[in-house]
Protein backbone atom coordinates (compact mmCIF):
# COMPACT_ATOMS: atom_id res chain seq x y z
CA UNK A 1 0.00 0.00 0.00
CA UNK A 2 1.41 3.41 -1.00
CA UNK A 3 0.25 6.07 1.72
CA UNK A 4 -0.73 8.60 -1.52
CA UNK A 5 -3.61 6.44 -2.12
CA UNK A 6 -4.91 6.90 1.60
CA UNK A 7 -4.17 10.60 1.41
CA UNK A 8 -6.43 10.46 -1.90
CA UNK A 9 -9.01 8.82 -0.10
CA UNK A 10 -9.07 10.97 2.58
CA UNK A 11 -9.17 14.28 0.66
CA UNK A 12 -12.09 12.88 -1.91
CA UNK A 13 -14.30 12.40 1.27
CA UNK A 14 -13.72 15.99 2.05
CA UNK A 15 -16.05 18.56 0.43
CA UNK A 16 -14.52 21.45 -1.46
CA UNK A 17 -16.99 24.74 -2.12
CA UNK A 18 -17.96 23.02 -5.59
CA UNK A 19 -18.33 19.58 -4.36
CA UNK A 20 -20.23 19.58 -1.24
CA UNK A 21 -23.38 17.71 -2.21
CA UNK A 22 -21.61 14.75 -3.39
CA UNK A 23 -19.66 14.97 0.01
CA UNK A 24 -22.62 14.72 1.72
CA UNK A 25 -23.96 11.74 -0.26
CA UNK A 26 -21.12 10.06 0.81
CA UNK A 27 -21.13 10.13 4.23
CA UNK A 28 -25.18 10.20 4.36
CA UNK A 29 -24.45 6.68 3.49
CA UNK A 30 -22.01 6.08 5.87
CA UNK A 31 -24.55 7.50 8.52
CA UNK A 32 -27.20 5.01 6.98
CA UNK A 33 -24.91 2.45 7.82
CA UNK A 34 -24.63 3.38 11.41
CA UNK A 35 -27.96 3.70 11.86
CA UNK A 36 -28.70 0.33 10.68
CA UNK A 37 -26.22 -1.34 12.57
CA UNK A 38 -27.70 0.23 15.66
CA UNK A 39 -30.92 -0.69 14.57
CA UNK A 40 -29.58 -4.19 14.26
CA UNK A 41 -28.00 -4.33 17.38
CA UNK A 42 -30.62 -3.18 19.44
CA UNK A 43 -33.54 -5.04 18.09
CA UNK A 44 -31.08 -8.42 18.78
CA UNK A 45 -30.38 -7.21 22.16
CA UNK A 46 -33.99 -6.78 23.06
CA UNK A 47 -34.93 -10.15 21.54
CA UNK A 48 -32.43 -12.04 22.83
CA UNK A 49 -33.46 -10.39 26.30
CA UNK A 50 -37.13 -11.87 25.78
CA UNK A 51 -35.71 -14.72 25.17
CA UNK A 52 -33.73 -15.23 28.39
CA UNK A 53 -35.96 -13.72 30.46
CA UNK A 54 -38.69 -15.96 29.29
CA UNK A 55 -37.14 -18.71 30.02
CA UNK A 56 -35.66 -17.32 33.42
CA UNK A 57 -39.03 -16.68 34.62
CA UNK A 58 -40.96 -19.85 33.04
CA UNK A 59 -38.21 -22.21 34.76
CA UNK A 60 -37.95 -20.42 37.68
CA UNK A 61 -41.02 -21.87 38.65
CA UNK A 62 -41.18 -24.82 36.28
CA UNK A 63 -38.74 -28.03 36.55
CA UNK A 64 -36.06 -28.77 34.20
CA UNK A 65 -37.08 -32.33 33.71
CA UNK A 66 -40.68 -33.40 34.92
CA UNK A 67 -41.04 -37.26 35.11
CA UNK A 68 -44.34 -39.01 35.70
CA UNK A 69 -45.59 -42.67 36.18
CA UNK A 70 -47.46 -44.71 33.58
CA UNK A 71 -50.62 -43.86 35.53
CA UNK A 72 -52.10 -40.49 35.93
CA UNK A 73 -50.55 -40.83 39.66
CA UNK A 74 -47.52 -42.36 40.67
CA UNK A 75 -46.92 -44.55 43.76
CA UNK A 76 -43.33 -45.83 45.34
CA UNK A 77 -41.89 -42.74 44.10
CA UNK A 78 -39.35 -42.77 46.85
CA UNK A 79 -36.93 -45.25 45.09
CA UNK A 80 -37.21 -43.34 41.84
CA UNK A 81 -36.56 -40.44 43.69
CA UNK A 82 -33.56 -41.51 45.37
CA UNK A 83 -32.17 -42.86 41.23
CA UNK A 84 -32.85 -39.86 40.18
CA UNK A 85 -30.82 -37.63 42.92
CA UNK A 86 -27.60 -40.00 42.23
CA UNK A 87 -27.27 -38.97 38.73
CA UNK A 88 -25.16 -36.72 37.61
CA UNK A 89 -25.49 -32.61 36.91
CA UNK A 90 -28.90 -32.82 39.25
CA UNK A 91 -29.16 -30.38 41.13
CA UNK A 92 -32.09 -31.20 43.36
CA UNK A 93 -35.31 -32.92 42.63
CA UNK A 94 -38.62 -33.35 44.48
CA UNK A 95 -42.20 -34.82 44.76
CA UNK A 96 -45.07 -32.80 43.26
CA UNK A 97 -48.66 -33.06 42.66
CA UNK A 98 -50.37 -30.89 40.13
CA UNK A 99 -54.54 -30.47 39.98
CA UNK A 100 -56.91 -28.16 39.02
CA UNK A 101 -59.14 -26.20 41.63
CA UNK A 102 -61.35 -23.55 42.42
CA UNK A 103 -60.47 -20.91 44.47
CA UNK A 104 -63.77 -18.83 46.12
CA UNK A 105 -63.27 -15.85 48.62
CA UNK A 106 -66.15 -14.72 49.47
CA UNK A 107 -68.10 -13.45 46.31
CA UNK A 108 -64.69 -14.20 43.78
CA UNK A 109 -64.31 -17.19 42.49
CA UNK A 110 -61.71 -18.46 39.70
CA UNK A 111 -60.21 -21.63 38.24
CA UNK A 112 -56.17 -22.27 39.04
CA UNK A 113 -53.91 -24.66 39.31
CA UNK A 114 -52.97 -26.18 43.07
CA UNK A 115 -49.17 -27.48 43.30
CA UNK A 116 -48.47 -29.70 46.16
CA UNK A 117 -44.86 -29.30 46.71
CA UNK A 118 -42.11 -30.86 49.48
CA UNK A 119 -41.82 -27.64 50.88
CA UNK A 120 -38.47 -28.44 52.44
CA UNK A 121 -36.74 -28.88 48.79
CA UNK A 122 -39.28 -25.90 47.18
CA UNK A 123 -36.09 -23.13 46.91
CA UNK A 124 -37.47 -20.91 44.16
CA UNK A 125 -40.50 -19.61 45.67
CA UNK A 126 -38.88 -18.76 48.73
CA UNK A 127 -37.06 -16.20 46.05
CA UNK A 128 -40.21 -14.36 44.96
CA UNK A 129 -42.05 -14.31 48.43
CA UNK A 130 -43.47 -10.55 48.68
CA UNK A 131 -45.54 -11.21 51.61
CA UNK A 132 -45.31 -13.54 54.44
CA UNK A 133 -43.04 -16.39 54.69
CA UNK A 134 -42.65 -19.64 52.52
CA UNK A 135 -41.47 -21.86 55.61
CA UNK A 136 -44.72 -20.94 57.46
CA UNK A 137 -46.34 -23.93 55.11
CA UNK A 138 -43.92 -26.55 57.84
CA UNK A 139 -45.11 -24.74 60.58
CA UNK A 140 -48.55 -25.77 62.29
CA UNK A 141 -51.60 -26.17 60.34
CA UNK A 142 -50.87 -28.31 56.79
CA UNK A 143 -53.42 -26.65 55.13
CA UNK A 144 -51.61 -23.34 53.91
CA UNK A 145 -51.06 -22.10 50.60
CA UNK A 146 -48.87 -18.90 49.13
CA UNK A 147 -50.55 -17.59 45.68
CA UNK A 148 -49.33 -15.09 43.32
CA UNK A 149 -49.64 -11.25 43.56
CA UNK A 150 -51.78 -11.36 40.50
CA UNK A 151 -54.31 -13.70 42.16
CA UNK A 152 -54.24 -12.32 45.46
CA UNK A 153 -55.63 -8.65 44.13
CA UNK A 154 -58.26 -10.92 42.10
CA UNK A 155 -59.35 -12.72 45.18
CA UNK A 156 -58.63 -9.76 47.29
CA UNK A 157 -56.98 -11.66 50.07
CA UNK A 158 -54.35 -10.85 52.21
CA UNK A 159 -51.44 -13.15 54.40
CA UNK A 160 -53.69 -14.60 57.05
CA UNK A 161 -57.04 -14.74 55.23
CA UNK A 162 -58.75 -18.32 54.48
CA UNK A 163 -59.52 -19.53 51.05
CA UNK A 164 -61.62 -22.18 49.87
CA UNK A 165 -60.51 -24.87 47.50
CA UNK A 166 -63.14 -26.85 45.58
CA UNK A 167 -61.33 -30.04 43.92
CA UNK A 168 -63.13 -31.86 41.10
CA UNK A 169 -62.00 -34.91 42.73
CA UNK A 170 -65.73 -36.48 43.85
CA UNK A 171 -66.42 -37.67 47.49
CA UNK A 172 -69.18 -39.09 48.73
CA UNK A 173 -71.20 -37.72 50.89
CA UNK A 174 -74.94 -38.27 52.06
CA UNK A 175 -76.12 -36.43 49.93
CA UNK A 176 -74.72 -38.43 46.99
CA UNK A 177 -71.13 -37.29 44.92
CA UNK A 178 -69.94 -33.43 45.22
CA UNK A 179 -66.58 -32.05 45.01
CA UNK A 180 -63.98 -31.96 48.40
CA UNK A 181 -63.45 -28.18 49.69
CA UNK A 182 -60.88 -27.42 52.17
CA UNK A 183 -60.39 -23.78 53.62
CA UNK A 184 -56.63 -23.30 53.28
CA UNK A 185 -54.90 -20.06 54.99
CA UNK A 186 -52.94 -17.72 53.33
CA UNK A 187 -49.33 -17.86 53.96
CA UNK A 188 -47.53 -15.53 51.80
CA UNK A 189 -47.88 -13.71 48.56
CA UNK A 190 -45.39 -14.47 45.50
CA UNK A 191 -44.17 -11.78 42.78
CA UNK A 192 -42.61 -14.37 39.69
CA UNK A 193 -42.73 -11.81 37.40
CA UNK A 194 -44.84 -14.46 35.02
CA UNK A 195 -48.25 -13.30 35.05
CA UNK A 196 -49.22 -17.14 33.91
CA UNK A 197 -47.87 -18.00 37.44
CA UNK A 198 -49.10 -14.74 39.33
CA UNK A 199 -52.55 -15.04 38.02
CA UNK A 200 -53.09 -18.63 38.34
CA UNK A 201 -50.66 -20.88 40.67
CA UNK A 202 -51.62 -21.43 44.04
CA UNK A 203 -48.60 -23.41 46.13
CA UNK A 204 -49.50 -25.61 49.18
CA UNK A 205 -47.54 -28.74 51.44
CA UNK A 206 -47.86 -31.82 49.60
CA UNK A 207 -49.16 -33.79 52.72
CA UNK A 208 -52.31 -31.01 52.25
CA UNK A 209 -52.88 -31.63 49.09
CA UNK A 210 -53.24 -35.61 49.16
CA UNK A 211 -55.36 -35.34 51.77
CA UNK A 212 -57.54 -32.95 49.85
CA UNK A 213 -57.90 -35.27 46.99
CA UNK A 214 -57.26 -38.58 48.97
CA UNK A 215 -54.14 -39.70 47.39
CA UNK A 216 -52.35 -41.33 50.10
CA UNK A 217 -49.24 -41.61 49.33
CA UNK A 218 -49.39 -41.01 45.39
CA UNK A 219 -48.19 -38.29 43.93
CA UNK A 220 -48.31 -36.73 40.27
CA UNK A 221 -44.69 -37.08 39.61
CA UNK A 222 -41.18 -35.95 40.09
CA UNK A 223 -39.78 -32.45 39.29
CA UNK A 224 -35.99 -32.20 38.58
CA UNK A 225 -34.22 -29.29 38.69
CA UNK A 226 -30.12 -29.39 36.99
CA UNK A 227 -27.02 -27.39 37.64
CA UNK A 228 -27.45 -26.46 34.11
CA UNK A 229 -30.56 -26.19 32.54
CA UNK A 230 -28.81 -26.72 28.70
CA UNK A 231 -27.86 -29.92 29.48
CA UNK A 232 -31.52 -31.02 30.44
CA UNK A 233 -31.34 -33.34 26.81
CA UNK A 234 -28.45 -35.14 27.79
CA UNK A 235 -29.58 -35.90 31.35
CA UNK A 236 -33.30 -36.92 30.41
CA UNK A 237 -31.61 -39.62 28.59
CA UNK A 238 -29.08 -40.70 32.08
CA UNK A 239 -32.56 -40.65 33.93
CA UNK A 240 -34.56 -42.65 31.36
CA UNK A 241 -31.42 -45.43 31.71
CA UNK A 242 -31.70 -45.61 35.43
CA UNK A 243 -35.43 -45.56 35.74
CA UNK A 244 -38.31 -48.31 34.33
CA UNK A 245 -39.90 -48.99 31.19
CA UNK A 246 -42.82 -47.29 32.33
CA UNK A 247 -41.30 -44.13 33.19
CA UNK A 248 -42.52 -40.60 30.95
CA UNK A 249 -39.27 -38.13 31.10
CA UNK A 250 -39.91 -34.77 29.23
CA UNK A 251 -37.07 -31.84 29.53
CA UNK A 252 -38.22 -28.33 29.70
CA UNK A 253 -37.34 -28.18 25.90
CA UNK A 254 -39.63 -30.40 24.97
CA UNK A 255 -42.30 -28.87 27.06
CA UNK A 256 -42.08 -25.27 25.39
CA UNK A 257 -40.44 -26.49 22.05
CA UNK A 258 -42.83 -24.75 20.40
CA UNK A 259 -43.03 -21.41 22.33
CA UNK A 260 -39.20 -20.67 22.16
CA UNK A 261 -38.82 -21.65 18.70
CA UNK A 262 -41.09 -19.62 18.19
CA UNK A 263 -39.13 -16.64 19.81
CA UNK A 264 -36.28 -17.66 17.85
CA UNK A 265 -37.55 -17.63 14.46
CA UNK A 266 -39.09 -13.90 15.44
CA UNK A 267 -35.31 -13.04 16.26
CA UNK A 268 -33.96 -14.42 13.03
CA UNK A 269 -36.72 -12.65 10.70
CA UNK A 270 -36.39 -9.53 12.36
CA UNK A 271 -32.69 -9.69 11.88
CA UNK A 272 -32.95 -10.56 8.14
CA UNK A 273 -35.52 -7.54 7.80
CA UNK A 274 -33.38 -4.96 9.72
CA UNK A 275 -30.50 -5.92 7.78
CA UNK A 276 -32.13 -4.23 4.75
CA UNK A 277 -31.69 -0.99 6.58
CA UNK A 278 -27.79 -1.77 5.93
CA UNK A 279 -28.33 -2.64 2.64
CA UNK A 280 -30.39 0.20 1.79
CA UNK A 281 -27.25 2.44 3.29
CA UNK A 282 -24.94 0.20 0.97
CA UNK A 283 -26.83 0.86 -2.43
CA UNK A 284 -26.75 4.54 -1.73
CA UNK A 285 -22.75 4.18 -0.84
CA UNK A 286 -22.35 2.47 -4.45
CA UNK A 287 -24.44 5.43 -6.18
CA UNK A 288 -22.29 8.14 -4.05
CA UNK A 289 -18.85 6.56 -4.69
CA UNK A 290 -19.38 6.54 -8.73
CA UNK A 291 -20.85 10.02 -8.30
CA UNK A 292 -17.38 10.82 -6.78
CA UNK A 293 -15.81 8.56 -9.79
CA UNK A 294 -17.70 10.65 -12.14
CA UNK A 295 -16.57 13.70 -10.75
CA UNK A 296 -13.02 12.99 -10.52
CA UNK A 297 -12.35 11.88 -14.05
CA UNK A 298 -9.64 14.18 -14.80
CA UNK A 299 -7.95 13.93 -11.50
CA UNK A 300 -8.00 9.90 -12.51
CA UNK A 301 -6.71 10.40 -15.69
CA UNK A 302 -4.10 12.73 -14.64
CA UNK A 303 -3.13 9.88 -11.77
CA UNK A 304 -2.94 7.06 -14.74
CA UNK A 305 -0.75 9.37 -16.88
CA UNK A 306 1.80 10.12 -14.49
CA UNK A 307 2.26 6.42 -13.57
CA UNK A 308 -0.43 5.41 -11.11
CA UNK A 309 -1.80 1.29 -12.30
CA UNK A 310 -4.96 0.23 -12.32
CA UNK A 311 -4.45 -1.59 -8.97
CA UNK A 312 -3.48 1.70 -7.23
CA UNK A 313 -6.69 3.97 -9.01
CA UNK A 314 -8.84 0.99 -7.72
CA UNK A 315 -7.48 1.38 -4.00
CA UNK A 316 -8.00 5.02 -3.56
CA UNK A 317 -11.60 4.22 -3.94
CA UNK A 318 -11.61 0.91 -1.88
CA UNK A 319 -10.02 3.14 0.96
CA UNK A 320 -13.08 5.24 0.30
CA UNK A 321 -15.23 2.77 1.43
CA UNK A 322 -13.48 1.15 3.69
CA UNK A 323 -13.62 4.44 5.71
CA UNK A 324 -17.25 4.93 4.98
CA UNK A 325 -18.26 1.59 5.99
CA UNK A 326 -15.92 1.22 9.03
CA UNK A 327 -16.91 4.77 10.30
CA UNK A 328 -20.21 3.96 10.35
CA UNK A 329 -20.47 0.57 11.16
CA UNK A 330 -18.34 1.33 14.86
CA UNK A 331 -20.57 4.94 14.99
CA UNK A 332 -23.59 2.27 14.85
CA UNK A 333 -22.26 -0.31 17.10
CA UNK A 334 -21.02 1.78 19.85
CA UNK A 335 -24.76 3.79 19.82
CA UNK A 336 -26.32 0.29 19.59
CA UNK A 337 -24.54 -0.94 22.45
CA UNK A 338 -25.24 2.15 24.91
CA UNK A 339 -28.79 2.19 23.74
CA UNK A 340 -28.94 -1.55 24.14
CA UNK A 341 -27.05 -1.35 27.92
CA UNK A 342 -29.32 1.24 28.82
CA UNK A 343 -32.75 0.77 27.43
CA UNK A 344 -34.92 -0.73 30.28
CA UNK A 345 -33.99 2.24 32.53
CA UNK A 346 -34.56 4.42 29.19
CA UNK A 347 -38.03 3.10 28.65
CA UNK A 348 -38.89 3.06 32.45
CA UNK A 349 -38.07 6.62 32.88
CA UNK A 350 -40.07 7.29 28.94
CA UNK A 351 -42.98 5.29 30.65
CA UNK A 352 -42.61 7.20 33.82
CA UNK A 353 -43.39 10.39 32.52
CA UNK A 354 -45.29 9.67 29.74
CA UNK A 355 -47.71 7.66 31.65
CA UNK A 356 -48.06 4.86 28.65
CA UNK A 357 -47.59 1.07 29.64
CA UNK A 358 -45.38 -0.14 26.70
CA UNK A 359 -45.84 -3.78 28.06
CA UNK A 360 -48.58 -4.97 29.71
CA UNK A 361 -47.87 -8.30 32.02
CA UNK A 362 -51.03 -9.89 31.12
CA UNK A 363 -50.44 -9.32 27.66
CA UNK A 364 -46.85 -9.94 26.87
CA UNK A 365 -46.28 -12.46 29.81
CA UNK A 366 -43.60 -9.92 31.14
CA UNK A 367 -44.22 -6.12 32.25
CA UNK A 368 -40.69 -4.88 31.15
CA UNK A 369 -38.68 -4.50 27.81
CA UNK A 370 -35.70 -6.72 29.00
CA UNK A 371 -32.19 -5.86 26.22
CA UNK A 372 -29.20 -8.30 26.95
CA UNK A 373 -26.20 -8.13 24.42
CA UNK A 374 -25.00 -10.99 22.71
CA UNK A 375 -21.77 -10.82 21.93
CA UNK A 376 -21.84 -13.35 19.01
CA UNK A 377 -25.06 -11.22 17.66
CA UNK A 378 -23.11 -8.12 17.39
CA UNK A 379 -19.80 -9.57 16.06
CA UNK A 380 -21.99 -10.92 13.46
CA UNK A 381 -23.62 -7.70 12.66
CA UNK A 382 -20.44 -5.90 12.57
CA UNK A 383 -18.92 -8.31 10.15
CA UNK A 384 -21.56 -8.72 7.69
CA UNK A 385 -21.69 -4.87 7.47
CA UNK A 386 -18.02 -4.22 6.69
CA UNK A 387 -18.30 -7.19 4.50
CA UNK A 388 -21.46 -5.47 2.73
CA UNK A 389 -19.80 -2.46 2.28
CA UNK A 390 -16.30 -2.98 1.24
CA UNK A 391 -18.16 -5.66 -1.58
CA UNK A 392 -20.26 -2.62 -2.70
CA UNK A 393 -17.19 -0.44 -3.28
CA UNK A 394 -15.33 -3.29 -5.50
CA UNK A 395 -17.89 -1.31 -8.91
CA UNK A 396 -16.94 2.14 -8.18
CA UNK A 397 -13.28 1.23 -8.05
CA UNK A 398 -13.17 -1.09 -10.80
CA UNK A 399 -15.42 2.39 -13.20
CA UNK A 400 -12.65 4.39 -11.68
CA UNK A 401 -9.86 2.22 -12.66
CA UNK A 402 -11.07 1.87 -16.14
CA UNK A 403 -11.43 5.67 -16.91
CA UNK A 404 -9.63 5.95 -20.00
CA UNK A 405 -7.20 9.05 -19.82
CA UNK A 406 -7.02 10.01 -23.29
CA UNK A 407 -10.85 10.22 -23.25
CA UNK A 408 -10.96 12.43 -19.61
CA UNK A 409 -7.80 15.33 -20.90
CA UNK A 410 -9.32 15.27 -24.74
CA UNK A 411 -10.84 18.69 -24.11
CA UNK A 412 -8.87 20.02 -20.84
Amino acid sequence: MKRYELMLAARYLRSRRDERFVSLISWSSGIGVAIGVAALIVVLSVMYGFDVELKNRILGFSSHIDIQGPDDYLQGWQGWLKKVEAVDSVKRAGPYISTPVMAVHGSRATGVMLKGVDVAREQDVAAHMVAGDFSALTRGNPFKVVLGKDLAHKLNVRTGDRVNLVSPAAGVTPSGMAPRMRAFEVAGIFNSGFYEYDIGLVIAPLAAVQRLNRLGDRVTGIEVHLNNRDQARQVARKIAAVLPAGAWIRDWMQQHHSFFRALKMERVVMGVILSLIVLVAVFNMVASLVMVVMERRKEIAILKTIGATHASVMRVFLFMGAILTTCGTLLGATFGLLLAWKLDALLAWIQQVTGITILSGDVYYIDHVPSIIDVSAVVTVVLVSLLMGLGATCYPAWRAANVPPADALRYE
